[in-house]
């Protein structure tokens, strides 16, 4: 990533720093389109207070269909970073905010039924197939004398 520091040199003038649009390049493993805004207020000599918003979206794949769809992202930043050699480094901040953000199980939509087992077709709310309805019972034919042996014991 390249990097987003603040200077501490920056406050010679003043005790606020603001950044309006930064596009985010960072690396969390997805493709992202992020704008970063925030205000850097020096709070000591070896600390900066940012307050500002990330805002946009990142490609995710859907863990039900494996479509890709733009996941919205709007996270507050509300943070204070101490100074290492008279900088400090927003850009760590921002990719742990976006880590914390990322859902643990992605979904493009909540009417997503994923992939059909026997046909292969994504099936979303409105476009569902009928291929599914015995798929249950011939696997529970093929395992009964498994299911038998399990329950016996």
């Amino acid at each position: 990533m390249k990097e987003l520091t603040v200077s501490l040199s920056d406050f010679l003038k003043t005790d606020t720093i603001e950044v309006k649009n930064h596009k985010y390049e960072g690396d969390i493993g997805v493709k992202t389109q992020l704008v970063i805004s925030f205000r850097a207020l020096k709070s000591s000599k070896e600390s900066i207070y940012i307050n500002g918003t990330i805002k946009g979206f990142v490609e995710l794949e859907c863990s039900r269909c494996l479509d890709s769809y733009e996941h919205q992202i709007e996270i507050p930043i509300n943070t204070d970073i101490e100074a290492e050699k008279g900088q400090v480094d927003v850009g760590e901040e921002v990719r742990q905010l976006l880590l914390l953000e990322m859902p643990m199980k992605p979904v493009c939509s909540e009417d997503c039924f994923g992939i059909c087992k026997v046909c292969g077709k994504h099936n979303k709310k409105n476009d569902s197939c009928d291929c599914c309805n015995g798929f249950d019972e011939s696997v529970k034919e093929r395992w009964k004398e498994l299911l038998n042996n399990k329950r016996r014991k």
